[in-house]
């Protein structure tokens, strides 16, 4: 009775421990997947980045020229020539 009864302990105990193994194994997977899924937000997030931080040396490798002055002048600070007319789109699309 008592060899039995050890017998049901070792099983439950080999048991408790596959349960275990598995709960551990679908949840590893499950975060493994998240981290999958982060990994592929960051990158593209990188991507985004990298291809703003080429545009930017660009624009200061660019030499600076009258054409360049104008422009910033009109982008940044809204400037125009004398001549000129600004029209301005306020309704929604």
């Amino acid at each position: 009775m008592a060899r039995q009864r050890a017998n049901i302990i070792v099983r439950l105990a080999v048991l408790c421990v596959a349960v275990f193994l598995v709960f551990s194994a679908v949840n590893m997977q499950f975060r493994l997947s998240e981290l999958r899924e982060d990994k592929a937000q960051l990158e593209e997030e990188l991507a985004v980045l990298e291809d703003r931080l080429i545009y930017m040396q660009l624009r200061l490798d660019a030499p600076i020229t009258d054409e360049y002055i104008r422009r910033i002048a009109r982008e940044k600070l809204n400037y125009r020539d004398p001549d000129e007319i600004l029209f301005y789109n306020d309704l929604a699309d």
